[in-house]
């Protein structure tokens, strides 16, 4: 039989998942390298443009050979990183709160203020940056995958991420943690 005729006896959805699998089969990675190269007095300027350009082309890899661009790209990552978990983390626990202590609101409460502030602080500063989709892989047997990472001395490595679950579901813990303290206070106050 030929490969025509087995795309032939495909259902519609299978050829759909045949044909995906085959486009990221034969895609390859793009990776952006940011060099360290002093050229003027402005290097880090240039370095931050270089990295911009490159968290809009949504490359798979980013190596970033500056030290002092990499440590801070690193460190606004990891913060959005805790706001996130913070977020979720208060949420859940503002809710176990509620069920566990019935009769005490402020826990309940305390909990879903921190889980708001977090969402909001992330919703207003990280949702909207490039750099959100990425995250610093410190993994060596990822990095071994890296193209060309090993042509440099110590460089910070960014993976693109797809963060669409994960801020969607902050945001629900969030909203449902807000929905069960008015819920509360409205039988409270009842």
């Amino acid at each position: 039989m030929t490969a025509f005729e087995d795309l032939k006896r495909l259902s519609p959805i299978d050829f759909y998942h045949y044909t995906i699998s085959l486009d990221s089969e034969l895609k390859s990675p793009t990776v952006h390298v940011i060099r360290e190269v002093y050229e003027g007095e402005n290097a880090h300027e240039t370095f931050e443009l270089e990295l911009d350009k490159a968290l809009y082309a949504k490359a798979d890899f980013i190596i970033i050979e500056p030290f002092r661009l990499g440590e801070e790209t690193g460190r606004w990552i990891a913060v959005g990183n805790c706001l996130h978990k913070t977020a979720i983390i208060s949420g859940v626990a503002s809710v176990a709160a509620g069920l566990i202590w019935r009769g005490r609101l402020m826990f309940c409460t305390s909990f879903c203020a921190l889980s708001i502030f977090c969402t909001s602080l992330y919703t207003i500063s990280w949702s909207y940056d490039p750099c959100v989709k990425y995250q610093v892989e410190k993994n060596p047997k990822n990095l071994s995958k890296v193209p060309n990472v090993n042509d440099f001395s110590s460089p910070i490595v960014l993976v693109y991420k797809s963060n669409t679950y994960a801020t969607l579901s902050h945001r629900i813990v969030t909203l449902l943690a807000g929905s069960y303290c008015a819920w509360r206070i409205y039988q409270i106050l009842k």
